[in-house]
């Protein structure tokens, strides 16, 4: 049964995974890999690698639900949104790296709706995929 909850977990998933590649704080994967030392390559090779399958996880199951249209639409829908709250005075792009922290946050919710897209579609409308139903 997919519930709030599990829509959470999916979306806290892969905020991880987005902010665990960059972020603005200098404590992300691509900081680590930048930096001058050159130790620790077999690991920071194992967690690319890491990072690289947990993306081709997320494009695999996007593409599958949604769609290119479905991603392109998604992604309009929340780009509108934070154009709204910029106007609006509720969201400031102009402090530093907020942009940076946006297009992450904005593509780790895509991802998560994308994982989560035909668990939703199911709820909304009822219709079962074919691949969903038991075969014997």
């Amino acid at each position: 049964m997919f519930t709030s909850l599990s829509f959470l977990v999916r979306w806290v998933l892969a905020m991880f995974v987005v902010f665990a590649t960059y972020n603005a704080t200098g404590y992300s994967y691509y900081h680590w890999v930048t930096e001058s030392s050159a130790y620790d390559w077999p690991l920071k090779t194992f967690t690319g690698l890491a990072l690289l399958t947990s993306y081709g996880v997320f494009a695999i199951a996007i593409w599958r639900s949604m769609g290119p249209v479905g991603v392109a639409t998604t992604a309009a829908a929340l780009t509108a949104m934070v154009w709204t709250l910029v106007d609006y005075g509720l969201l400031d792009l102009n402090h530093n790296n907020a942009v940076s922290t946006v297009i992450s946050g904005l593509l780790a919710t895509i991802l998560a709706f994308g994982v989560s897209w035909s668990h939703i579609r199911t709820r909304l409308s009822g219709q079962v995929d074919s691949k969903d139903v038991n075969q014997y």
